[in-house]
């Protein structure tokens, strides 16, 4: 039957791969730590993904944290000063009640991070350094 269409064997569409899964980017949240491993158990609970950063990647895009299309770690290993900052998060992917549910759930664990920021179109090609350096520079005008 030349030129009919076959059809597919059951089980065999195609499925569009989901988007990047929710996940929150560490810096200075060792896991070994007490609030490190209470900041994971909140992260988990709300079955988001937990990505510690390592110094050597502090250059990379925040997109290749967040896996986005597009987006590699840098070719090279960062090599420049660490953040000022102690802690921070970075939340991505996550829906405005996942915020507000880890949010709520960090300080009933009272594992609250204070430097945090959400993944947007305007900071996901910033190098990491960059935007845990302008959220702590926005933290410390606030609190002049």
């Amino acid at each position: 039957m030349a030129g009919r269409p076959r059809k597919k064997a059951a089980g065999s569409k195609k499925v569009k791969p989901s988007g990047p899964v929710p996940c929150a980017v560490l810096w200075g949240l060792d896991p070994s730590s007490e609030k490190g491993a209470a900041v994971r158990a909140v992260l988990k609970e709300t079955d988001v993904v937990a990505r510690t950063v390592l110094p050597e990647r502090l250059g990379d895009p925040v997109g290749a944290f967040a896996r986005l299309p597009g987006f590699r770690p840098a070719v090279v290993p960062y090599a420049g000063p660490t953040p000022a900052v102690e802690e921070f998060v970075l939340l991505c992917g996550l829906t405005d009640a996942q915020v507000n549910e880890f949010l709520a759930r960090s300080r009933e664990a009272g594992c609250v991070v204070g430097a945090k920021a959400l993944l947007t179109k305007a900071n996901r090609a910033w190098p990491l350094v960059r935007l845990i350096s302008a959220v702590a520079a926005e933290h410390a005008q606030l609190a002049e």
